[in-house]
């Protein structure tokens, strides 16, 4: 497996950053450093500054002139992400003009035009298979869902990008702890980066309502979080203590306050939160099924009493909790109009808090308990991949191609994709920056959504939907089924079969 370095030249710059020595003074009055050289002789080194350093990372971005070559993508339309790689004009939106500007700038230095075509999901796949089979190479790249472009890497219709030398995937633009989630020994299928924001959307988060939680005298989630005090149990002291029958008719409805509001959906996501996985990795870096142990079971019936509970009358949940249909987005809008304290979606979800009217900010899923040591983020296995078909045609132009689209990002997108979420009418936005970032350097893959081994996943959310407090019988029917694919997909993905 390929171990992530930091860039050879992101290292020398650093280390040339001016470093002040302590300064004394001789008998005679002079100062001198630790080395004893007079002030006046020292050699002023002048700080490296962080634009610096980016603009010496990208003078290492190979180019070349490939005489007005077509460079065309096909990428996926969402109903929740941003999905873009182009922008036909200036618009003074931040994310457009970044993306133009992106391109402008890639198409000039490389001497190419680029283009997108845009399609349903179902099209993506629908039409990399056709152009697969007949070895089309009018595609040199495309994005989707990772779940549907995990499929062709499977079988053996995608290009090894650690075979691509123009691409450096220790370069800060690449996402490298979630791509070291995905990579098998030497291979490594799938993209990951600054360049296409559908992934960013796709990271869970926890929403709250800054006014409930002072009206409630509560403590600043920020803070907790900063202190690594965040726990599923501090969460469910919070909800517990705002939950209000709002219209004193004794049944908690859409008409009254929560503690949360959400769907079944983010049982993984605080599976993963409390770092509990169902493919692990063996001594060889080899993913394998995980073996359930007591922290895994622990874990499970934490998620269930907090969550799933019929006793919690302080969840609002989809598909459970009556009268949520007054408001236009059903449980979204219990959010929205002030009814919950907490709202657990991705960020991409928060666009449909734009005109929330109360002041509210986002942290990071609860940890399982203050002894785990780091915060964990589930990146949703709808968030988009790169692949590259093997049908492209000159697989280092493609790597020269996107190796600078995505340096090209790590700048003036990156940086409004961030203004862009996070604007909004009421939001505390030095705080809530500080948590997305956290959140963004937080995420992990579930590596049952890329390798299609979904059974695992699938039997802990059914079952802790239901509020089933035992799920040791249910987990076992489902083993020997979920090892035997497991191993015939990471076969695969490293060539052994």
């Amino acid at each position: 497996m390929k171990k992530r370095i930091l860039p050879l030249i992101l290292v020398a710059l650093m280390m040339t950053q001016f470093a002040a020595c302590s300064e004394t003074t001789t008998e005679e009055g002079t100062a001198v450093n630790d080395a004893g050289v007079p002030a006046a002789e020292q050699e002023v080194v002048e700080e490296t500054t962080e634009e610096d350093i980016l603009n010496a990372l990208l003078a290492e971005v190979p180019g070349e002139d490939y005489g007005g070559y077509q460079f065309t993508m096909l990428n996926n339309e969402s109903n929740f992400a941003y999905t873009l790689m182009t922008a036909e004009e200036l618009n003074g939106e931040g994310i457009n003009d970044a993306i133009y500007n992106r391109n402008v700038a890639v198409a000039e230095k490389l001497n190419i035009a680029i283009s997108e075509n845009m399609v349903l999901y179902s099209q993506v796949t629908t039409d990399m298979n056709t152009c697969i089979a007949a070895g089309d190479d009018t595609y040199s790249c495309f994005w989707n869902e990772s779940k549907f472009v995990a499929p062709f890497a499977i079988n053996g219709n995608l290009l090894n990008v650690n075979d691509i030398t123009a691409i450096n995937l220790d370069n800060p633009w690449w996402n490298g702890k979630a791509l070291a989630d995905v990579e098998f020994g030497d291979y490594q299928y799938f993209l990951v980066g600054d360049l296409h924001l559908m992934f960013k959307e796709s990271y869970w988060m926890c929403g709250f309502n800054k006014n409930i939680i002072d009206e409630n005298s509560l403590g600043d989630p920020y803070e907790l979080v900063r202190e690594g005090k965040w726990t599923l149990d501090q969460m469910k002291t919070y909800m517990e203590t705002v939950a209000m029958d709002l219209d004193g008719n004794g049944t908690m409805d859409g008409a009254d306050r929560f503690g949360v509001t959400c769907y079944s959906g983010c049982v993984g996501a605080f599976a993963l939160a409390a770092d509990e996985t169902f493919i692990d990795r063996n001594a060889d870096g080899v993913p394998v099924l995980a073996t359930p142990d007591d922290r895994f079971y622990a874990v499970y019936e934490k998620i269930v009493s907090t969550m799933f509970d019929p006793a919690n009358t302080y969840v609002c949940m989809d598909g459970k909790t009556q009268n949520i249909a007054q408001y236009e987005d059903g449980w979204h809008g219990v959010f929205s109009a002030g009814h919950a304290l907490f709202y657990l979606e991705p960020i991409g979800s928060l666009k449909k808090l734009r005109d929330m009217d109360a002041e509210f900010g986002i942290v990071p899923f609860p940890k399982y308990d203050e002894a785990q040591e780091d915060y964990v983020t589930y990146i949703a296995g709808y968030a988009a991949f790169c692949g590259i078909p093997v049908t492209t045609s000159d697989m280092q132009r493609t790597g020269v191609i996107l190796e600078n689209l995505c340096a090209y990002s790590y700048g003036d997108l990156r940086q409004a994709y961030v203004d862009t979420t996070l604007n909004f009418k009421y939001i505390r936005d030095q705080e809530s920056a500080e948590m997305l970032n956290l959140i963004l350097d937080s995420g992990r893959f579930s590596l049952t959504d890329i390798l299609a081994v979904t059974s695992p996943v699938d039997t802990y959310t059914s079952n802790a939907a239901s509020a089933a407090m035992e799920i040791a019988s249910s987990y076992a029917k489902i083993v020997k089924a979920a090892d035997k694919l497991l191993t015939k997909n990471v076969n695969k993905l490293l060539k052994l079969d």
